[in-house]
């Protein structure tokens, strides 16, 4: 049993109904949808209407080349011009039998007899959203909750029930009332309340993506038929050559209903939102989609881990208390208040590492952002009492199904060797372990974090008058890199938007709009603002360092504390230069693995790797050799990796085939190298920020 009282979260009372009704916004939106949906069918029926022109006039032609030359070669003729009508009609209908059956290998279904809390209120937040039950319920290992069926285009007409999806990472994030209204926003997308037309443009979007995209079959269709007879090649050919040109048809209506499509779906997420506010009250979704980010994050934070531990043979016992301990680490890390095991995060969360301040609306976006429907649901400003329980008092032996999914997940991971499993403990001692290895001290305030320190001219450097760091690290100085980060950031949005790349005409600016013919005097104007932030900022490093200077004065140790900021900037410029060569090496040779190239194309991109080559393979001739040190930040396998790299001259294309093995090891060193230049310069940071703290505390 559940052993806990379930609560059911208050549905507010005396709530305007109006807040259900559709919004001029969303109104308008559909007649939007509406007339492209119209412009689709015209287009459509015009298109078939000449693939049975064409198919007439094929047929026809064929039969009359038949009858008066009745010969072997005018037969297949005859045949090949009634299979190039047949085909090009077929290309038409085929979305008829596409079902887009949702994958559901990752999923557990759920039965009420075994979770009947769960079932039961899910039940009544159904009656209350006044839509069906779910068909099935199911449950899935990430942060994430929706509502699923498998669709064609008959379901525009025929009447579907949904299968509603709830992740466990989802349910270790939220408490009880979140989870309701969380739910409550999925159940509104297909409410009695809720406007129908978003799954039939769905399925419109699904017939025209089908006829682009999904073509497989139909190719492989085609290449049958051509393989038949000679004969018929010509006339597949041909066939290819007319659906290209439906394509780049469809192409153009395709791009006009899926952007009309993805604005009525932003404005169905408000009305999902109004729904969710209406029977739940408006604070919960807003306190939970903050969290949601954070939660999500740590879901993949968790799983970044494991990935560096596979090679170990760790796999864990039980994601979901690992998960709950990422999240509660990095509210510490971000001194993020935690109540009932879950941080407290909102608007303001975060306001001091995110400086950006352009902002542009993407009008291909399924979503709102979350800034958008925290607005929308603060001015419905509907306020309920918040249940604080976790979302696993519904769930019925809850630890069992949290290790069935975890299970689950590794099924297919194959190890070396048998798996180590895991526990909360084991894993809290290892988590721990890497973060104190990428973790500066915290008597820097983050300062230092993610950053070179400015190479400052140590010569002349005088000691600070200064008796206190903190002093020096005020809030100012301590925004100066988010502040920097947001106005590169900015800058780099708006030369996109200069260049067309970011297709807008208009965005907007603290708060202003613009026009993009401004954007070019805008971009100069957050030039000299960063310009002006990097002096500031070297400033702020030049007073910490000579703070440290005046402590080194004291204990004799001045020119030791000059040699090692020497040794890092040293260190942290030929770095930049490392990893700039590692990144136009990955560059030059990513199109071999993604494009179409001929052979010629394939020998350039190898000429400029070799090219590049020789000096990443001197840099790491230098890296590994005896003294230098760099061996210690990577294991013994690694070490060999490289080794079998650099022992000869590897030839990574022998016309017509790739050498993929030598790809392979190409790919390894290369991360190793990264990986060797990045620990290096950092480990040479923590040691001299931790070592002259030393000098003030003795």
């Amino acid at each position: 049993m559940s052993g806990v009282s379930i609560t059911y979260p208050i549905t507010p009372a005396g709530v305007d109904e109006a807040i259900l009704q559709p919004s001029s916004s969303f109104k308008q939106e559909v007649s939007k949808v509406l007339l492209a949906i119209a412009f689709f069918m015209l287009t459509y029926l015009v298109l078939m209407a000449a693939a049975i022109a064409l198919a007439i006039l094929c047929a026809s032609g064929g039969f009359l080349l038949v009858i008066n030359f009745p010969k072997i070669f005018t037969l297949m003729i005859g045949i090949g011009l009634i299979g190039l009508g047949v085909m090009v009609i077929f290309f038409l209908l085929k979305f008829l039998f596409k079902r887009n059956k949702v994958d559901r290998s990752h999923l557990i279904e759920l039965k009420e007899s075994d979770q009947p809390e769960l079932f039961a209120f899910v039940r009544k937040l159904t009656q209350e959203t006044q839509c069906q039950f779910p068909k099935k319920i199911y449950i899935s290992p990430e942060v994430n909750a929706s509502v699923f069926y498998d669709s064609s285009f008959w379901s525009m007409f025929l009447p579907i029930r949904k299968n509603l999806q709830i992740g466990l990472g989802l349910v270790n994030s939220v408490n009880l009332s979140e989870f309701k209204a969380i739910l409550a926003h999925e159940f509104g997308h297909f409410s009695q309340r809720s406007m129908k037309l978003g799954s039939y443009v769905y399925n419109v979007n699904q017939i025209i993506y089908n006829m682009l995209y999904d073509n497989d079959s139909y190719g492989r269709t085609l290449e049958s038929w051509a393989n038949i007879s000679g004969y018929f090649v010509f006339f597949a050919n041909i066939t290819i050559k007319i659906v290209i040109g439906i394509q780049w048809i469809l192409q153009q209506v395709y791009s006009i209903v899926n952007k009309s499509y993805m604005a009525l779906s932003r404005q169905m997420e408000f009305h999902a939102d109004s729904v969710s506010a209406y029977v739940s009250g408006s604070d919960h979704l807003v306190t939970s989609l903050r969290r949601l980010e954070v939660a999500d994050s740590a879901y993949n934070r968790l799983f970044g881990y494991y990935d560096l531990w596979y090679k170990q043979n760790f796999k864990p016992d039980n994601l979901y208390p690992q998960h709950h301990a990422i999240m509660n680490q990095f509210a510490k890390e971000q001194g993020i208040p935690v109540e009932y095991g879950l941080p407290q995060v909102n608007a303001h969360s975060f306001a001091n590492f995110n400086k950006t301040r352009l902002v542009i609306k993407d009008q291909w976006a399924s979503h709102p952002s979350t800034e958008d429907r925290e607005a929308h649901l603060n001015r419905l400003n509907i306020r309920t009492e918040a249940i604080k329980s976790s979302a696993w008092v519904l769930f019925r032996d809850a630890e069992v199904l949290q290790k069935q999914v975890t299970e689950k997940i590794y099924n297919g991971v194959k190890f070396e060797n048998p798996p180590q499993v895991l526990d909360v403990q084991s894993f809290r001692k290892l988590y721990s372990e890497e973060v104190e290895k990428y973790q500066l001290n915290e008597r820097y305030k983050g300062f230092f974090n993610d950053r070179d320190i400015s190479p400052i001219d140590l010569t002349n450097i005088d000691a600070s008058p200064r008796t206190n760091l903190d002093e020096i690290l005020d809030d100012q100085t301590l925004s100066l890199p988010h502040v920097i980060d947001g106005l590169k950031a900015d800058i780099q949005n708006l030369e996109l938007i200069i260049q067309g790349t970011i297709p807008v005409k208009t965005f907007e600016f603290n708060g202003k709009k613009y026009k993009k013919v401004s954007t070019a005097e805008l971009v100069c104007q957050l030039r000299q603002e960063l310009a002006a932030s990097e002096n500031q900022l070297v400033t702020a490093d030049y007073n910490v360092i000579s703070f440290f200077i005046k402590a080194a004065e004291k204990h004799g140790q001045t020119d030791r504390l000059r040699d090692r900021y020497r040794e890092l900037f040293r260190v942290s410029a030929s770095a930049e230069e490392d990893l700039k060569n590692y990144t136009q090496l990955m560059n030059d040779i990513n199109p071999i693995y993604y494009d179409n190239l001929s052979y010629t194309d394939i020998r350039i991109i190898m000429a400029k790797v070799k090219n590049n080559e020789v000096l990443i393979k001197d840099r790491l001739r230098e890296l590994f050799q005896e003294g230098s040190g760099a061996a210690r930040f990577i294991t013994d396998e690694q070490r060999k990796t490289v080794e079998d790299y650099l022992s000869k001259n590897h030839e990574y294309f022998n016309e017509p085939d790739f050498n993929n093995e030598a790809l392979m090891l190409l790919n390894q060193a290369m991360s190793i190298y990264q990986l060797v230049v990045s620990e290096r310069r950092f480990i040479l940071k923590k040691d001299l920020l931790e070592w002259q703290l030393s000098l003030v505390d003795r």
